[in-house]
């Protein structure tokens, strides 16, 4: 998934985690290379460019409500780490999984088992 910020400066954005507060979505991006961490961008502050969610995984959110999850920061606490105060080892792991470019399997249903 990719956003422009409504801030006048026309760059796009890759979407890392998507969740909602009352009934506005949020959006975990990265605002510039090099920033060492995520930011927030609401919906009303944003363009969506590309509204594909590929590579996106359902999870709960520490207080139980559902936020999807880009594969390149679904280990363990990396999103949590590159949240305020953002941590420079995790947005190395960042960059390290998102260069191998290699998302996690996806547990399949065996077909043969309906």
């Amino acid at each position: 998934m990719k956003i422009m910020p409504l801030d006048g400066l026309r760059r796009t954005l890759d979407v890392y985690a998507l969740y909602w507060v009352n009934g506005m979505r949020h959006h975990l991006v990265l605002p510039y290379r090099d920033y060492k961490g995520l930011i927030v961008v609401s919906e009303e502050n944003c363009k969506i460019i590309n509204s594909s969610i590929d590579g996106f995984i359902l999870r709960k959110s520490g207080n139980g409500s559902d936020i999807l999850v880009h594969w390149s920061v679904s280990a363990s606490d990396l999103l949590d780490r590159l949240i305020d105060p953002p941590d420079e080892d995790a947005m190395r792991e960042l960059e390290r999984r998102l260069n191998e470019d290699i998302p996690p399997p996806v547990d399949r249903p065996d077909p043969t088992s309906y």
